[in-house]
């Protein structure tokens, strides 16, 4: 045999042995890549059905108004009107008239609602495009006192619209951009009552009368900053103040780590001279004042902190969880008085709370809520403290939440609630059922 056909005979017998192998691996990684290639289209198929439908639903609500600048409205005739029903049942362990928290006075309408049934706090919104470039809305709430029904004016201002430089004017009445529950309406909170924190240092909510900037930076993260300035009226302000009686400054970004995270975090200083703020009305019954209250005459500040995350899978209609957490401390120093006594104070109250919400399916949603509050309040005269009703001992107040709340469309709810609230040494368990439908124009909601 010729010495180069036995190696060569060899080769070709290798090859033929590894061809059906080599055949097999190239087969199945075929079939791998036509997998990975379908499930890519599918994807790809499902994203732009979803664009569609978005651009779709954006073409049925921009008008040529809107083109020149203006706010998106939610119906087509001027002025847009919302009515917003909000009621509830509620059923305490104790006596909702002795509610307290410790460490704290709860100011304005910080108490625990009306046991049994009450019309809780609806709303009447009236909005409209006022120009090209202003924009306006009033809200007007109706909430239940003492057996009768009373109206407040809770929002009323103009905004500009169209500047196209980032920056927003806002003059008027409007919720404080403290935080970022505090420019949400009651409404659209994930739970029935405030956080305690929001209860202990704004009766509920802060609202400020005044003018507010805001500007939003022209880079690719989302980051707006801005600034509020008051006249200082309104809780933890009080008194009569020439000029500026309360201001704010702010910052918030965010952003979307893939298309189904998202988060947003955000902080805040706020700063006023309250002069003669009522700190004694611990004693009184929901909403009202004792007849001569202890007063604080000083300097208030409050800082806080906020953070937001989200995470919506396969857009909204799927199963999602929301985190949001918020964190206060506020710092007051000056003096306490009642009748013809004085004495030095210092202040610090401080405390957040932590909320934690899933959506089992597009009808049905749950949440956790944590609250924590902390307190270190000295005086010259601890006499005055007590005269308060002001717990100055190391009692920390806590509260855990769980709701259960089944949502038919985007225009109605209903919500279980219970708690178990430490606020004080006296716990409490707390059973709320309640409603919330909305009527007519139905704006979308901010992050």
């Amino acid at each position: 045999m010729h010495p180069i056909t036995k190696p060569l005979l060899l080769s070709l017998a290798t090859y033929s042995l590894a061809t059906p192998l080599w055949a097999d691996n190239i087969t199945d990684l075929q079939a791998e890549l036509l997998k990975m290639r379908q499930e890519y289209e599918q994807r790809i198929t499902q994203l732009e059905n979803r664009l569609a439908a978005a651009e779709q639903q954006q073409e049925k609500v921009l008008s040529p108004v809107i083109s020149q600048g203006k706010k998106q409205s939610s119906t087509e005739f001027n002025p847009a009107i919302s009515l917003v029903l909000n009621g509830q049942i509620s059923d305490y362990e104790n006596n909702p008239e002795d509610y307290s928290i410790h460490g704290f006075a709860i100011p304005g309408e910080g108490g625990l609602a009306s046991e049994g049934g009450s019309l809780g706090e609806s709303e009447l919104i009236i909005s409209a495009n006022i120009d090209q470039n202003l924009y306006g809305q009033a809200t007007l709430a109706l909430h239940e006192e003492d057996g009768s029904t009373e109206v407040e004016m809770e929002e009323a201002y103009i905004e500009t619209i169209g500047l196209n430089n980032g920056l927003t004017i806002r003059a008027g009445r409007y919720f404080a951009p403290i935080s970022y529950l505090n420019e949400k309406h009651i409404h659209a909170w994930n739970f029935s009552d405030a956080p305690l924190i929001y209860r202990g240092l704004f009766g509920n909510q802060l609202s400020t009368d005044g003018i507010k900037l805001s500007y939003l930076l022209p880079i690719e993260q989302y980051t707006e900053v801005g600034a509020s300035l008051g006249n200082g009226t309104r809780n933890p302000s009080a008194g009569g103040h020439n000029g500026i009686g309360d201001w704010l400054v702010y910052a918030k970004t965010g952003g979307d780590f893939d298309l189904a995270h998202s988060w947003q975090f955000g902080g805040a200083y706020w700063q006023s001279t309250p002069q003669g703020r009522n700190v004694g009305a611990a004693h009184a019954h929901a909403g009202e004042t004792t007849a001569n209250p202890v007063q604080f005459t000083g300097k208030t500040q409050i800082s806080n902190l906020s953070f937001v995350y989200k995470w919506t899978p396969e857009g909204y209609s799927r199963p999602q969880f929301t985190l949001l957490s918020e964190y206060f401390y506020l710092k007051d120093d000056g003096q306490l008085s009642h009748d013809a006594e004085l004495a030095d104070y210092s202040g610090r109250q401080y405390g957040g709370f932590t909320e934690g919400l899933y959506r089992l399916s597009p009808t049905w949603q749950t949440g956790v809520r944590y609250d924590y509050l902390g307190s270190r309040l000295t005086a010259s005269d601890t006499e005055l403290l007590d005269d308060a009703g002001l717990d100055f001992t190391n009692y920390s107040p806590k509260r855990y939440g769980l709701m259960l709340e089944w949502l038919p469309s985007e225009f109605s709810r209903i919500r279980a609630q219970v708690n178990h609230d430490k606020a004080s040494r006296q716990s409490d368990t707390q059973f709320i059922l309640q409603y919330t439908v909305s009527l007519g124009a139905h704006g979308a909601h901010s992050y």
